[in-house]
């Protein structure tokens, strides 16, 4: 039994099998709703980098894939996943305005409660230095919880079986969106007075510029 289910159009399920404590999976922009950051660019790259879309993606055979790869523990009454994400967007660039392919290898954690998740009616500041645990080993499972931001725990009652986690993978791939992009280290980017895009072709501006110098200068010191 496979632990992911796919219903398309961004929802993607994780299945509760407590035999399966590894997971491989593959997805696009696409399917999680991030089309808008696929394009030519993106899929290139991905494709430069070995990034395939497995013939599972039928809806979209030739998307920019998203590769995730996840490791499943239990601690308690909770259920921990662990992995990263792998794909690649596409960006504005900050010197010419093209497309700009940013590759994304971003960690996440999301916890899966068995209770209610509720509000922590303090702030947890860390550990007290100097101040000895008792029970080390417990201590540090629930420190390595608490370590996850609350934003992505999830409530899982034993009577449900599946999870939507779709939006907490989105969320991963939206923290990456920058503002200084660039689509190549030696982009020359714009001219500044006529816009030209110095990486496909020249422009005179920098020697109109110096005629305009060279001539003020003349009239200077006749």
């Amino acid at each position: 039994m496979t632990p992911w289910i796919d219903l398309g159009k961004g929802a993607i399920l994780y299945q509760m099998n407590p035999s399966i404590y590894h997971i491989d999976y593959c997805t696009t922009l696409e399917r999680l709703g991030l089309g808008h950051l696929s394009t030519d660019v993106s899929r290139s790259r991905a494709s430069l980098m070995g990034s395939r879309v497995t013939k599972s993606v039928k809806d979209y055979p030739h998307g920019t894939p998203v590769l995730i790869s996840m490791d499943v523990t239990r601690k308690k009454h909770n259920l921990k996943l662990d992995g990263i994400i792998r794909t690649v967007i596409t960006l504005g660039c900050k010197s010419n305005g093209g497309s700009a392919a940013d590759c994304v290898f971003s960690n996440f954690s999301i916890v899966l409660s068995e209770e209610p998740i509720e509000e922590p009616e303090t702030i947890n500041m860390g550990v007290i230095y100097g101040q000895s645990k008792v029970n080390g080993t417990e201590e540090e499972e629930d420190d390595d919880l608490a370590s996850v931001d609350l934003d992505h725990w999830l409530y899982f009652p034993p009577e449900e079986k599946v999870i939507d986690i779709s939006k907490n993978l989105r969320h991963m791939v939206h923290l990456e969106i920058k503002i200084n992009a660039i689509c190549d280290p030696m982009c020359k980017g714009l001219c500044l007075k006529c816009g030209q895009n110095l990486n496909t072709s020249s422009c005179n501006c920098s020697q109109q510029t110096n005629r305009v110098i060279l001539s003020m200068l003349n009239c200077y010191f006749i």
